[in-house]
C-alpha cells in the first residue's frame, strides 16, 4: 500500500508542486494526483493520511486567532496568514484548481445518500449545530444534503437548504425549502438581503472555487448579528477538492476558513471579525477530525 502510493507520488509530483499554497502545511498527506489515479470519486478517510501532524489544540487554535484578530488590521491578518495576496483569492487563482474540472452538476446527478464523517463527529456537528440554532428561528444550510444535522429543531424555525442534487435535498427532512444551486457556476444566493438569522456550511468549503463570493452573499442574507458556522473535515472527495485544501493539515485548513472570512470582509461583507472563532469539534487523534470556524454580521 505504501509503495504503491510513493510511487503515485512520484509519478505526479509536477502536479503536486503547482497545487501546494504557501505556507506548505505541517502535514504530508496523500496528494491530490495519487487520489485522482486510484480512481475517482475518492473519499479520502484519516487512516490514508501519511506523517499526519498532531492535531491542533483548543489552546492553540484560540490563541492564534486572538493574536491575529489583536493586530491593527484584523481582517488583513487572517487574509493573508495561509494566501499571499489578493490575487491568489481570485478563482481563477492556482489555488482554486482541481484535479476534476468537469462541470459539477455530472459529479452530483446521483444523490449520495451517506454520511462523510465517522458516528462521532456527526453527533458531535449534530450537538454543535443545535446549540448554536438555539434561538434562530430562520436558518440556511449552504451546500445542503440529505441530512442538516441541526438535532431536534424549535417549534416555528424554518431551515432553506441550497445544495446540488435534488434528490439528497428532497430525502432532508428537516428542510422547509430548498434551492439547486451550483455555486461554483453561480455564488449569487438566491434570497433577499437580511432573510437569514443564522447560516450553516458542512463539509463544503473544501470544493468551492469562489468561498470570497459566497461568504459575502451569506453575509448579504444574514440579518446584523447573524451567525454563519463552517465546519470541515480531513474527509474529502479528492477530486474536486480545490488546490489550498490539498496536503494541508488540520490547522492550515481552520487558518486556510479563517482567511475567507478575512479576505470577504476586506472586499465589502459586513463580518464583526471581531467574532470570530476556532473550535475542535472532535479531536482528529479519536477518529475522523471535527472543526468549525464562525463569525457574525456587525450588529
Amino acid at each position: 500500500g505504501f509503495l504503491l502510493v510513493g510511487l503515485l507520488l512520484l509519478l505526479h509530483l509536477p502536479v503536486v508542486v503547482i497545487g501546494l499554497a504557501r505556507p506548505i502545511g505541517r502535514r504530508s498527506a496523500l496528494s491530490t494526483a495519487a487520489a485522482a489515479a486510484l480512481g475517482p470519486p475518492l473519499l479520502l478517510p484519516p487512516s490514508l493520511a501519511v506523517a499526519k501532524a498532531p492535531p491542533p489544540t483548543q489552546k492553540e487554535i484560540t490563541s492564534y486567532l486572538s493574536t491575529l484578530v489583536a493586530s491593527p488590521d484584523p481582517a488583513s491578518a487572517l487574509a493573508f496568514e495561509i494566501f499571499s495576496d489578493d490575487s491568489e483569492y481570485s478563482p481563477s487563482s492556482y489555488q482554486f484548481r482541481r484535479l476534476d474540472s468537469s462541470p459539477d452538476a455530472d459529479f452530483y446527478s446521483e444523490p449520495k445518500l451517506t454520511e462523510h464523517i465517522d458516528a462521532a463527529a456527526v453527533e458531535a456537528l449534530t450537538r454543535r449545530n443545535s446549540a448554536l440554532a438555539r434561538g434562530r428561528f430562520r436558518l440556511l444550510d449552504v451546500g445542503a444534503s440529505h441530512v442538516s444535522h441541526l438535532g431536534v429543531l424549535d417549534e416555528g424555525v424554518k431551515v432553506t437548504g441550497l445544495g446540488m442534487n435534488a434528490g439528497e435535498l428532497k430525502a432532508n427532512s428537516q428542510l422547509s425549502t430548498y434551492n439547486v444551486v451550483d455555486l461554483n457556476k453561480s455564488p449569487r444566493l438566491p434570497y433577499a438581503d437580511n432573510s437569514f438569522d443564522a447560516a450553516f456550511c458542512q463539509l463544503s468549503i473544501d470544493y468551492l472555487t469562489s468561498p470570497i463570493l459566497v461568504l459575502k452573499e451569506v453575509s448579504r442574507v444574514l440579518v446584523p448579528g447573524g451567525l454563519f458556522a463552517i465546519s470541515f473535515s480531513d474527509r474529502v472527495f479528492m477530486s474536486k477538492q480545490v488546490a489550498v485544501w490539498s496536503g494541508k493539515d488540520d490547522f492550515d485548513h481552520l487558518l486556510t476558513v479563517a482567511g475567507y472570512f478575512g479576505q470577504s470582509k476586506r472586499e465589502g461583507a459586513d463580518w464583526d471579525i471581531k467574532t470570530i472563532k476556532g473550535t475542535v469539534l472532535v479531536d482528529g487523534g479519536k477518529g475522523d477530525p471535527l472543526y468549525e470556524v464562525q463569525c457574525q454580521n456587525k450588529k
